[in-house]
């Protein structure tokens, strides 16, 4: 039977890539679910990074502010509208891979769109690794820059401590009457097998998306093993549609797709490379002192782990995640 190799694709650099970030965005959760959603100005922004820059300023609209005046013939005054600037850390990415990984692809099928979604669905992978990084950077210690944002009920005497009804709306509390900003909910399995013990999980089949969406007291469920486990304790994280903001891009100069033989060896690779930005909105990311991770250039999501790193920039009940650390077997006592 007919086997198609790398080096048998005549793939074009551009397209390939449009295929890639297609294939991701159709199959990644946080898109699907609104966590993340694209925004054209972060795309233009990596685009125009000058060579050498490692992060983008993303700027805002302040709230409005000031009293308001009672209605007469005096000329009113007028305030101004103020504007900031989220620092966001820009993440380039790179992976490789030769023939034995990828181009066992048998005959009859379309080998480029193959290899494409595979690619699709090892990114979707990576850019959920590095969101959890980041829910972990803004929530880990004391002086964590949501740690208002955290309920804690793990030291909780007896079945208290155990994720329910009960310590699931104390911790949407948390956002007070912004509470209704949230709508999904990302936990670890055995976290999402313990609700469903509970008869806590309800599904819905999407005929358009063709597939089955769980949730959990309405909030959409993502499960993902990376959550936070220490111990037995267990971090479940609460957050709202366009949360994060993300896209792709690329910077002058990097190239994001290309091929090689070696023909020695006979070895084809395929390299694809990826600059994106997976930002928490209302959130500065600060490079950390020490230099990043490696000595690299750019973060791992090691520097995007750090508290250090990150700091509230926006009221907090503009900020739509809350997370609750919980167990799943009961306390003594």
């Amino acid at each position: 039977m007919a086997i198609t190799t790398i080096a048998d694709l005549q793939i074009v650099p551009a397209k390939f890539t449009e295929y890639t970030i297609e294939q991701t965005n159709k199959k990644s959760a946080l898109v699907r679910s609104g966590v993340a959603i694209a925004n054209p100005k972060v795309e233009m922004l990596i685009n125009g990074t000058p060579k050498g820059s490692n992060t983008i300023n993303i700027p805002f609209y302040k709230p409005l502010s000031g009293e308001d005046e009672v209605f007469g013939e005096e000329e009113m005054e007028v305030d101004k509208i103020a504007t900031g600037a989220e620092t966001a850390a820009l993440l380039i990415r790179q992976k490789a891979w030769g023939d034995t990984d990828l181009a066992r692809v048998l005959g009859g099928t379309d080998p480029l769109s193959a290899i494409a979604s595979m690619v699709g669905d090892y990114w979707v992978d990576r850019e959920q690794a590095a969101m959890v990084s980041v829910l972990s950077g803004l929530f880990t210690g004391t002086s964590a820059a949501l740690k208002n944002h955290m309920l804690d009920v793990s030291a909780a005497k007896g079945a208290d401590c155990i994720i329910g009804v009960d310590n699931t709306l104390d911790a949407k509390n948390l956002m007070g009457d912004a509470a209704d900003k949230l709508g999904v909910v990302f936990m670890h399995s055995a976290t999402y097998t313990q609700l469903q013990k509970q008869q806590k999980i309800e599904s819905e089949y999407d005929s358009d998306l063709k597939i089955k969406i769980n949730y959990y007291l309405g909030y959409e469920v993502i499960v993902d093993d990376d959550m936070p486990v220490t111990a037995g304790t267990y971090t479940t994280y609460f957050v709202g549609k366009g949360a994060f903001a993300r896209n792709d891009g690329m910077p002058d100069g990097l190239v994001g797709v290309e091929t090689f033989r070696k023909p020695l060896s006979s070895a084809n690779y395929l390299i694809n490379r990826r600059a994106f930005v997976l930002h928490p909105m209302g959130c500065q990311f600060v490079a950390p002192t020490g230099g990043y991770t490696g000595g690299k250039m750019y973060a791992a999501n090691a520097d995007l782990a750090k508290p250090a790193c990150w700091k509230a920039v926006k009221d907090l009940k503009n900020i739509p995640i809350v997370a609750l650390r919980h167990k799943l077997v009961a306390n003594a006592g």
